[in-house]
């Protein structure tokens, strides 16, 4: 994996070669921080046109009830319109960032989207998840 941005509270990698996106959060992000990753994030993602992300959000603490209404309406369009196709994530530990995941997750669903989103405890299970080879549709 090769750094695409590091700061005290996040940090971005990808793999070109899997199109793999990962994201380990740390602590608490607020307001324009928090923003910057996020949209640092979609850069990445579009940059590289990555298939699969694995979000590590067990250290990060809860989202603002401003940034998560930024995330709604900013980030999550932008997200399920991506080229991610696999979303694996490891919840945090602070419950309400898993409420505030989760209410992200909800408004996500209610996009026409390919995402599939899944959480896991083991790192490299999800990693597992992220790079299996996708299924081929069915036909009749």
């Amino acid at each position: 994996m090769k750094v695409y941005f590091q700061n005290s509270f996040v940090s971005l990698e990808y793999d070109n070669n899997a199109q793999l996106g990962k994201a380990v959060w740390r602590g608490h992000l607020r307001g324009a921080e928090l923003r910057e990753a996020y949209l640092l994030s979609l850069d990445l993602i579009e940059r590289f046109y990555l298939t699969s992300w694995l979000g590590d959000d067990r250290l990060m603490q809860s989202i603002a009830p401003e940034d998560l209404q930024w995330s709604l309406d900013v980030f999550i369009p932008r997200l399920v319109n991506s080229s991610l196709l696999r979303l694996a994530r490891l919840p945090s530990f602070s419950e309400t960032n898993r409420d505030g995941i989760r209410e992200m997750i909800i408004r996500g669903h209610t996009y026409d989207i390919n995402l599939r989103v899944r959480d896991f405890i083991e790192e490299q299970e999800a990693l597992n998840w992220l790079l299996e080879k996708p299924e081929a549709p069915y036909h009749l």
